[in-house]
């Protein structure tokens, strides 16, 4: 790195501390020199979206100078270290993950890996999300589940530290690296290098490409949560979106603006809708 401080960087996830995807990309971001916080949940908090606890006291725990774990949500982790831990020294960035599994389509709104990394964005942290692509047929793998995805943890962490050299390098002085509140959201094909057909920049489609499902126990009376593709890998149902360009095996790496505002046109044809509200009603 050129400047004379390094960068600053907040690492994260949803898997908790202790997971693989975090600890080697906190390993290859120190090697190439920069600075590194790290504040995770003290075990795996997935599907957790943006949620926050705020209805109960927070264990932390400090395990090396620089590295600590929460017992809370992924969102929680950056509000702690961006309003407490690192309240004297903020980060010039966050990162959350690499996460063991992705997260492209409308899967973001309830990912814990990308919702750390929009609250983040969201306060004016520019941020990344970073997640490593799943096998389906590697889920009873033995000895080990899902061996394709540890392969690629240590390559998906290196492209990582590639993205961020290259918006270190085309920023202007003393500009930001990204955008206010635009954030990238990276996912990494659980492909060996030379079947990783390039780098795109997709939108984010509109559909899943794994979906929540329920079972009904006899035993109990209780519905029992899993999940299921949500889309055939044969058949993406997109043309140009995040889902299709993983399944074809791209790594993708889309920019991302969270918005609760709809466009303007159709915002004011709502509006000319419900003209006729008043307080008698």
């Amino acid at each position: 790195m050129d400047s004379a401080a390094p960068l600053h960087i907040l690492l994260t996830n949803d898997d908790g501390h202790a997971a693989p995807g975090i600890r080697t990309l906190q390993r290859v971001l120190r090697e190439a020199g920069y600075n590194i916080s790290t504040v995770a949940p003290s075990d795996e908090r997935s599907a957790t979206g943006m949620g926050v606890t705020s209805r109960r006291n927070l264990s932390l725990q400090q395990t090396e100078e620089t590295s600590w774990h929460l017992d809370g949500q992924p969102a929680d982790t950056v509000l702690v270290a961006l309003r407490h831990i690192l309240h004297n020294d903020p980060p010039d960035l966050v990162i959350s993950g690499i996460n063991f599994g992705p997260n492209l389509g409308t899967d973001l709104h309830i990912s814990g890996t990308f919702g750390a990394a929009a609250i983040a964005a969201i306060l004016g942290v520019p941020s990344i999300a970073v997640s490593a692509g799943l096998i389906p047929a590697e889920a009873n793998h033995a000895p080990r589940r899902f061996p394709s995805t540890h392969d690629v943890l240590e390559p998906a962490a290196v492209f990582t530290r590639s993205v961020v050299e290259s918006l270190l390098e085309s920023k202007e002085p003393g500009g930001r690296l990204l955008p206010m509140s635009v954030l990238l959201n990276i996912n990494y094909p659980a492909l060996p290098r030379d079947k990783i057909r390039g780098v795109l920049h997709p939108e984010i489609s509109g559909g899943h490409i794994v979906e929540l499902v329920y079972r009904h126990c006899t035993e109990t009376g209780q519905l029992v949560p899993g999940y299921k593709l949500g889309v055939n890998p044969d058949q993406p149902r997109d043309s140009d979106g995040d889902v299709r360009a993983h399944l074809e095996g791209y790594i993708t790496v889309s920019a991302v603006k969270p918005s609760w505002n709809p466009p303007a046109e159709e915002a004011q044809e709502l509006h000319q809708r419900l003209k006729g509200l008043n307080i008698n009603a």
